[in-house]
């Protein structure tokens, strides 16, 4: 089971330029609950090196360690100075990369990141064959927090799902921004409403 999710304002812009957040605090809430369903996160270098994310599950009773947390560095570009690189001995955590340098390499190791080396990640089959040797590993539920750009290859080549699709309903206009076109977001209908109390926000689920 692969799903994913996104957080969106009224227009469709994934990047507010005055503030971390599109989303309320409930929203992000929800989030970590969706986090603790699943077996493991997949994000990317990039989304991590913004915002210097842990994507861990923050709920009271709940371990803060988990879900297992795959990172997509295909250029090894992650910055070393990051929160998570600081709780990797305690949290499994996987770099996925095609860059085979020891050098860059050893200090991950060092720090506790189990290794995964592909020599492409440029269609279906190269995810495809990813998501085989992960449940291999023994996952079978993840959950992809990741930018639009990514999420846009993971539309493209259907390989979700359920995509969970939170909306503010506000309006950035100017202050709005996407690091890639929202065409294939635009083209689901976004009419399966969660019945939950976000406030402002909206939650939408999508099967595929």
């Amino acid at each position: 089971m692969i799903s994913a999710k996104i957080a969106i304002s009224k227009d469709y812009y994934s990047i507010n330029k005055k503030s971390k957040w599109i989303t309320n605090k409930n929203s992000q809430k929800i989030t970590h609950l969706l986090r603790s369903k699943n077996d493991c996160i997949f994000s990317t270098s990039k989304t991590i090196n913004k915002d210097n994310a842990l994507l861990n599950c923050r709920i009271e009773g709940l371990n803060n360690l988990k879900p297992d947390l795959f990172i997509i560095d295909l250029n090894l570009r992650l910055k070393k100075n990051l929160t998570i690189i600081n709780v990797a001995r305690k949290r499994k955590t996987f770099l996925i990369t095609r860059v085979n340098n020891a050098k860059k390499l050893n200090f991950f190791k060092k720090k506790g990141f189990k290794i995964i080396l592909l020599n492409s990640l440029s269609s279906k089959k190269d995810f495809n064959k990813l998501f085989q040797y992960v449940y291999e590993l023994g996952y079978c539920r993840a959950f992809f927090e990741t930018g639009l750009t990514f999420l846009n290859v993971l539309l493209n080549y259907k390989l979700l799902n359920i995509l969970y699709v939170f909306q503010s309903n506000i309006m950035l206009k100017k202050i709005g921004l996407n690091n890639s076109t929202p065409y294939y977001l635009k083209k689901i209908k976004l009419n399966k409403k969660i019945k939950i109390n976000l406030i402002n926000d909206t939650l939408y689920k999508k099967k595929f």
